[in-house]
C-alpha cells in the first residue's frame, strides 16, 4: 500500500524522470501486455483485499514496463475501470458514516488512496517522457509553424490525456481528504497548479477528452482544473458528509458556469497562484502575493456567474414548487459563497478580551428544548388539552448523543450591535498555555467540573477578541479529527449561560463560514436575535397539509441588530401567506407567515404579523 510520503517521495526523485525513456519495441513488451491483461482477467474472482493488491501490483509493473506511452496510456484505461469498481465498493464502508471513522473505515479509505497515488506515478512516467520529447524538437521552419503547434499534433494528445487522467485522480485524492475532515496536503495542491501550467505552457488546456477517457466529469483540462478550484472554494470540510455527496455529484454541472482566465476580466479577489503549493485563496491585505503583479503566474477566478445560476436555480425550483435537497443546497451555497467572496470580510480578531462561560447548543430540537426550560415539547403547548389531529408527533427532549452542549467562553467587547461575530475552535494544547497566562476557569471550577465535562464530552474554551461583538473560542477535548465540526455551514446554534437561572440572555445565529486552513478553525457567525423563545406552532386551514403541531422559536425584533420579530420552524411544514396558529401552554395567537428571510434544510425563518 502507498502512502503519501512513499508517493511524494517517487514523485520528487530521480527515479520517475530516468524512467521516461524512449519506448521499446521488443517482444517482451507485448508478452508484458498479455500478462496484465490476463491478471485483470482474474479480478471479479477475488475478494475485495485480493483485488487491491493485484491492482497495485499491475500499476507497479505497467509503471515500469518499457512500451510505448500511446500503449500505457491504453492499458491504464483498463486499469482504471477495474479500480473504480474496487474503489465503489471500498468506499460503501465509510462515505455515508456521519460521525468519525473507525480504524476499519480508515483503512478502506487508505486503500483507495493507495491506488489514486500508484495511477498518477503511472502517467507521471507518460507526462515526463512526452514532455521530455516535445521540449527535445526543434524548432520547425515558420511555415510548418501552425501545424506544430496544432492539437492534433500525437505527442501533445498524449501529453494532454497524460494531464487530465493525472487531474482527475488528485481531484478523487482531494475529495477522500474531505470525507475524512482533513485538510489536504500543499504537496498535492503543488502538483495540480504545475500541471495546469504545464497544460497551459503546452496550448493543451481545451483539447478535448470526451472521447479519450469516457469521463463526463469535464471535456477538457481547462475545465476539470475550474472543478478542482470549485471543490476547494465551497469548503466542503464545513459540510455534513451527506452533503458533501450530494455537492460532488452536481459539481460537474456548476462548474460550467466558472469563469477563469490567466488574465483577468475583472476586479475579482479570488485567484491560484500556479507557481504555489496554495488552493484558490481570496484576496485580502494578509495575501501572500498581490496577484495583479506581472512577475506572478496567476489563474483569475470570476463567481458571478456561478451565483447567478445557484439564485436562478433556486427560483425556478420554488416555483416549480420542487424544493429539496437541491433547493436548500444551492441557496445555502448562495448565501455563504456571497458572504465569503463579494462582501467586506470580517474584521480580524485581537489579542485582548474579557472573558465569560457560556453554552454552545446545536441542532434545531436540543435548542428548543434549552430555550423551553428544560421541558418536553409536550409539556410547553399543554399537549393533553389538544384534540388528537393536532398533537405533535415527536418530541424535543435533551438528545441522549454527547457533544450537542459545548461549554465555551464568550468575548465581550465595547459593541453588541454587531450582526456578524466570530467564534475560534482551539486545541486542547493551546487552552493549557492559555490557563497560564489567562484568567479562563479557576482551579476550582475546573477542579469540581471536571467529571461532569467528561461525563457529557463537553468541551472547555479559550478566548478570543473580536471588535464586532461577542466572540466564541472552543477547545475540544476529545479530538475526532475524522468526524464533521460541531458547528456546519448555516446550522443554527444557539449561545446561552450554563445557568438555568439566567436562561434568557441568549444569541440564537447561524454559522455563515468556517476558516479551516489553520490547526484552530474559526467561525464567523451572524446573529438572528437574543430574544428568543419556545413555542409550538400549526397550519391553519383546511388544505391537505398536516396541522399537528411543531417546535418553533418566535424572534423578537432588535433595534441594535435592526431585525424585525420573525418565526423559526422546521423546513418543509409551511410556506409565506400561511395562516398559523403558535400555542405556548393554553394560549394561542394567529399569526400569517410573510416574506422568508432565510431558509436551509434544517429550518425556515419567515418575517410574521399578528391577525
Amino acid at each position: 500500500m502507498i502512502t503519501l510520503s512513499t508517493f511524494q517521495e517517487y514523485l520528487s526523485s530521480k527515479k520517475s524522470l530516468s524512467q521516461a525513456q524512449p519506448p521499446s519495441m521488443s517482444r517482451s513488451a507485448n508478452g508484458q501486455e498479455h500478462y496484465l491483461l490476463k491478471l485483470l482477467a482474474t479480478l471479479p474472482s477475488q475478494t475485495p483485499e485480493q483485488q487491491a493488491e493485484q491492482l497495485e501490483k499491475i500499476l507497479t509493473v505497467l509503471r515500469e514496463v518499457n512500451i510505448k506511452e500511446q500503449q500505457r496510456l491504453k492499458l491504464l484505461a483498463q486499469v482504471i475501470d477495474a479500480s473504480d469498481q474496487l474503489v465503489a465498493t471500498l468506499r460503501q464502508h465509510y462515505i455515508y458514516e456521519t460521525g468519525a471513522l473507525n480504524d476499519v473505515q480508515l483503512s478502506h479509505m487508505a486503500q483507495v488512496k493507495s491506488l489514486y497515488y500508484l495511477i498518477i506515478m503511472a502517467y507521471d512516467r507518460v507526462i515526463h517522457y512526452k514532455q521530455t520529447l516535445l521540449q527535445s524538437r526543434k524548432k520547425p521552419p515558420s511555415k510548418v509553424w501552425k501545424r506544430y503547434f496544432k492539437v492534433s499534433n500525437d505527442s501533445s494528445v498524449l501529453l494532454a490525456t497524460a494531464i487530465y487522467q493525472t487531474l482527475l485522480m488528485y481531484q478523487k485524492l482531494l475529495s477522500e481528504e474531505v470525507t475524512c475532515y482533513q485538510k489536504p496536503s500543499p504537496y498535492l495542491w503543488y502538483k495540480i497548479n504545475r500541471l495546469y501550467a504545464l497544460a497551459h505552457q503546452r496550448h493543451v488546456l481545451t483539447v478535448n477528452h470526451i472521447e479519450t477517457t469516457s469521463s463526463l466529469r469535464a471535456s477538457n483540462i481547462h475545465q476539470l482544473y475550474c472543478q478542482i478550484c470549485l471543490h476547494s472554494l465551497l469548503n466542503l470540510r464545513a459540510m455534513q458528509r451527506q452533503t458533501v455527496l450530494l455537492v460532488q455529484r452536481l459539481l460537474p454541472e456548476w462548474s460550467k458556469y466558472i469563469v477563469a482566465t490567466i488574465e483577468p476580466k475583472t476586479e475579482t479577489r479570488v485567484f491560484v497562484d500556479l507557481d504555489s503549493d496554495k488552493p484558490p485563496a481570496y484576496l485580502t491585505a494578509n495575501s501572500d502575493i498581490n496577484p495583479y503583479e506581472d512577475h506572478h503566474h496567476c489563474l483569475f477566478i470570476e463567481l458571478g456567474p456561478l451565483l447567478a445560476y445557484f439564485e436562478a436555480r433556486v427560483q425556478s425550483l420554488i416555483v416549480e414548487d420542487s424544493e429539496g435537497a437541491e433547493c436548500y443546497l444551492l441557496n445555502k451555497l448562495s448565501m455563504t459563497m456571497r458572504y465569503r467572496y463579494l462582501q467586506t470580510p470580517l474584521t480580524p480578531a485581537t489579542k485582548h478580551a474579557i472573558k465569560q462561560e457560556v453554552v454552545l447548543i446545536t441542532g434545531f430540537n436540543n435548542i428548543h428544548y434549552r430555550v423551553s426550560g428544560s421541558q418536553s415539547f409536550a409539556n410547553l403547548i399543554a399537549v393533553n388539552d389538544l384534540p388528537e389531529e393536532q398533537r405533535p408527533r415527536y418530541e424535543t427532549g435533551k438528545h441522549k448523543r454527547g457533544g450537542d452542549e459545548t461549554v465555551i467562553h464568550e468575548i465581550l467587547s465595547n459593541s453588541d450591535t454587531a450582526l456578524f461575530r466570530r467564534l475560534q475552535l482551539v486545541s486542547p494544547s493551546d487552552h493549557s498555555q492559555a490557563t497560564n497566562t489567562e484568567t479562563i476557569l479557576n482551579k476550582d471550577t475546573i477542579s469540581n467540573d471536571s467529571k461532569a465535562v467528561m461525563d457529557s464530552d463537553i468541551a472547555l474554551t479559550k478566548a478570543l477578541l473580536n471588535q464586532e461583538g461577542p466572540d466564541l473560542s472552543v477547545v475540544h477535548q476529545k479530538l475526532t479529527t475524522t468526524a464533521p465540526l460541531l458547528v456546519s455551514t448555516l446550522s443554527l446554534f444557539l449561545i446561552c449561560r450554563p445557568d438555568i437561572s439566567e436562561s434568557t440572555d441568549w444569541s440564537i445565529g447561524v454559522a455563515q463560514w468556517l476558516h479551516l486552513e489553520d490547526k484552530n478553525p474559526e467561525v464567523e457567525w451572524q446573529v438572528l436575535g437574543h430574544a428568543v423563545v419556545a413555542c409550538g406552532v400549526r397550519l391553519e386551514g383546511r388544505d391537505n397539509r398536516s396541522q399537528h403541531f411543531v417546535p418553533a422559536f418566535i424572534l423578537g425584533g432588535d433595534e441594535r441588530l435592526q431585525t424585525a420579530a420573525t418565526l423559526i420552524v422546521p423546513t418543509a411544514y409551511f410556506q409565506s401567506n400561511d395562516r398559523v396558529t403558535m400555542r405556548i401552554n393554553n394560549k394561542q395567537t394567529p399569526l400569517r407567515l410573510e416574506k422568508r428571510v432565510l431558509f436551509t434544510d434544517e429550518f425556515s425563518q419567515y418575517e410574521i404579523v399578528k391577525i
